[in-house]
């Protein structure tokens, strides 16, 4: 029983001393921007992928409600940061994709918490890294399942 409250402790402690350190590094970025936590965190997602995501997604990404996410994506709109694209095949969805000066933000964004992510990756090898992306992709499989349970 103590190694699952270990295992639990550091799971909420973990996360949040880098969630912590990753929002305070973006804070001059967002201050410059006038973008709430949710719109930098937003635009670093819907960044760089050639095939946009769906904001549905990022909802249950960052188990954001719609409602929050929808916000998010209207001020980024409204500060043309990204542009809003109905799903031909369902309107129900819409694809997000950024501007070129919505990328150009997300990329600032990148930039301010890219030497934390390598400081945090400091000393671990390519195959414990590759190891992390199979146990983190397993724990957030794990996380939706548990949603899934709690909706």
């Amino acid at each position: 029983m103590e190694n699952a409250r270990k295992s639990i402790l550091t799971y909420i402690e973990y996360s949040r001393k880098i969630t912590t350190i990753i929002m305070q590094k973006m804070a001059p970025v967002r201050k410059k921007y006038k973008l709430t936590k949710l719109d930098a965190n937003a635009l670093i997602f819907f960044a760089g992928d050639e095939n946009p995501p769906i904001a549905s997604e990022f909802s249950k990404c960052g188990s954001y409600s719609k409602s929050n996410v929808s916000k998010a994506i209207s001020n980024l709109a409204q500060k043309n940061l990204v542009i809003m694209e109905s799903n031909q095949e369902d309107r129900r969805y819409q694809k997000i994709q950024l501007t070129d000066e919505g990328k150009l933000v997300a990329k600032e964004l990148r930039d301010t918490i890219e030497p934390i992510i390598n400081k945090l990756s400091k000393g671990i090898s390519p195959e414990q890294k590759n190891q992390m992306i199979i146990f983190l992709t397993q724990l957030k499989d794990n996380i939706n399942e548990v949603m899934k349970d709690i909706e």
